[in-house]
């Protein structure tokens, strides 16, 4: 999966935050999105997640809410070919975004205890935890 695009654009596949939940299977095939995860099985009305490897498309009031992608499970690319893993530096995503010629800010309002998070030109955010030491990229998510 090649996210360059959707850093600039905030859209993957021509989905994008707001569009009707119908779109998605304009896109996808309803098998291939699996079975819905209600954020409450109490309350479906809350709404739901589908998992597509990587990507995460959250659903509320039959909208898209958001477009995510876990890089902890699932490497993502950028530019074509290059391999981003949870242990790829932040400095290296800074580079690439530059190469890449897309705008970028740090985020303040998602900046806590030792998570910084950079905002693209796209709003799509892109978090970094560290913890102990440790270093991960956590997510790529649309605003």
């Amino acid at each position: 999966m090649d996210l360059t695009d959707f850093l600039k654009t905030g859209m993957y596949l021509g989905l994008k935050v707001g569009l009707a939940e119908e779109e998605i299977y304009s896109c996808f095939k309803k098998k291939d999105l699996g079975k819905k995860h209600y954020f409450d099985k109490l309350n479906k009305n809350r709404g739901f997640s589908y998992f597509l490897d990587a990507l995460q498309i959250k659903i509320i009031n039959s909208k898209i809410y958001s477009l995510g992608f876990d890089l902890t499970c699932y490497p993502v690319s950028l530019l074509n070919n290059i391999i981003i893993y949870p242990e790829t530096s932040f400095e290296c995503i800074l580079n690439y975004l530059d190469i890449a010629n897309i705008e970028w800010s740090v985020n303040q309002q998602y900046c806590c205890d030792r998570v910084a998070t950079i905002q693209t030109e796209g709003n799509v955010l892109i978090s970094c935890i560290y913890d102990k030491g440790n270093y991960c990229l956590s997510k790529f998510q649309t605003l």
